[in-house]
């Protein structure tokens, strides 16, 4: 392949150095477009000529250089594990020349790789890109009854040649991981950045001020509707940056909305007329399940009533029960269950990279304090001071509880409306549970002060 001038190269690296430097201030999403470009302009300096800036490249006996190329965007639909409710896409390329036809997906990962586990509460996942066959990688989505479909794109031979020269850059083990977010920089982002940084940029041009009715949260519940407990736990470990309307651009980070917002990109062919970014669309397999939904299920009404039953069979079995072990049994679970998760949020929220659960509001109902009320429960007899403490902690709780209720019905609330519903009927049962803790337990010490006689316990807290 011919080598263009050093002047010309020269002159097409300080463009797209320009162009990325641009727009490294768009937004925080620009930075995977930085690296893409970074990517290119390595391309240079390791001789790949990639054809940008230069036109078509012409081969030894007229052949254009990537006029045998045919790029593609696989699309496959959900599954049914949790990381499969979002789907996949990858990066097709068919060479006819060498008689290949290639997948580049940017989806891999490995529970056995090194500190899998630390890596991934610290929110510091480490995924990588990989080549796999085309039919191959059919004939197993097919198997697990994923919906597999292809976009051709209208892309000049020098911009097929770029995807070619980027994905072979990409796929070497000094390039190929990178540090996964669920949102901003994905399987689905890895895509759809690629393509835009051949095209100049002309994805993003067309969606990012496109303004959608949609946040992360609400693609997020809809995309895991049917899977009631990763549902409920994704909607109560999202934060405040998942609540903000997004834009199409933003939304691509779903595959399949990088394959409906391919459908309306125009973009330049070889002669300069505008045509469709994707040439035809074809289903190579359609899965025998229900259809994606494309809308949020609201569910705040059957919460609370769920939330009702629940209040109610925890203060049936608390004061009807005779004695105090129902009541500080029931007690005691609750708090614990509510100061793990809340434990589990504010760490989430502030020593880890999971930005999507910062600022979150759910730590009204749940939160560390629950448990310094399950540790002061088995010591309620101890004597007043005791008692005193325990009061004062779920009067604090159940408090924090009522006020994130009421903002969750303010403007300023977090649209995790089921979570708010749900738990406020059970936080003020558990708070009357623990009234009837204290309440026994001062029953008991009135027993024992009238009889002349006194647990050694409280004798000693008192002495």
């Amino acid at each position: 392949m011919s080598r263009a001038p050093g002047r010309r190269l020269a002159l097409a690296r300080l463009a797209l150095a320009r162009l990325a430097l641009a727009r490294l201030a768009l937004t925080r999403l620009a930075l995977t477009r930085l690296a893409l470009t970074v990517a290119l302009l390595l391309g240079f300096h390791l001789g790949c000529s990639v054809a940008l800036a230069q036109g078509d490249v012409s081969r030894p006996g007229g052949e254009v250089a990537g006029s045998e190329l045919e790029v593609y965007v696989m699309t496959m639909g959900q599954g049914d594990l949790l990381w499969e409710r979002f789907g996949h896409n990858a990066l097709g390329i068919r060479d006819r020349a060498a008689g290949t036809d290639i997948v580049y997906n940017w989806g891999t990962f490995s529970f056995e790789q090194a500190d899998f586990l630390p890596r991934f509460l610290r929110g510091e996942m480490l995924y990588w890109m990989a080549p796999h066959d085309a039919a191959a990688t059919l004939a197993a989505y097919e198997s697990w009854n994923r919906s597999v479909t292809v976009q051709r794109l209208n892309l000049t031979p020098a911009q097929r040649d770029s995807v070619r020269r980027f994905v072979e850059w990409n796929q070497q083990d000094a390039n190929k991981f990178y540090r996964y977010d669920y949102y901003l920089d994905n399987c689905s982002t890895r895509v759809r950045d690629a393509l835009d940084a051949v095209l100049g940029g002309a994805i993003r041009r067309a969606t990012d001020s496109l303004r959608t009715p949609m946040t992360y949260r609400d693609h997020s519940l809809r995309l895991m509707d049917g899977m009631f407990w990763s549902r409920t736990g994704i909607d109560l470990g999202l934060g405040a940056p998942t609540d903000r309307p997004i834009s199409a651009w933003e939304a691509m980070f779903i595959p399949m909305e990088v394959q409906r917002g391919l459908r309306s990109i125009r973009v330049p062919d070889s002669t300069g007329a505008l045509v469709p970014l994707v040439a035809s669309e074809e289903i190579l397999f359609e899965a025998t399940r229900a259809p994606e939904r494309k809308d949020v299920p609201r569910l705040a009404g059957t919460a609370f009533l769920f939330g009702l039953a629940i209040a109610g069979v925890l203060l049936a079995l608390g004061y009807r029960l005779p004695g105090r072990f129902a009541a500080t049994t029931l007690a005691m679970v609750c708090s614990l269950v509510a100061g793990t998760f809340g434990l589990l949020l504010f760490l989430l929220w502030t020593v880890t990279q999971h930005g999507a659960t910062h600022g979150n509001q759910n730590l009204f109902f749940v939160q560390p304090l629950w448990l310094a009320v399950f540790a002061l429960v088995p010591f309620v007899r101890a004597g007043r001071t005791s008692r005193d403490r325990l009061l004062l902690l779920v009067r604090l709780c159940t408090g924090l509880a009522l006020v994130g209720g009421v903002v969750a019905l303010t403007p300023f609330g977090q649209p995790s409306g089921e979570i708010a519903a749900f738990a406020v009927p059970v936080i003020v049962a558990v708070y009357l549970l623990v009234l009837r803790v204290v309440y026994l337990a001062q029953q008991a010490a009135k027993a024992g002060s009238g009889s002349g006689s006194r647990p050694a316990t409280v004798a000693a807290v008192r002495s």
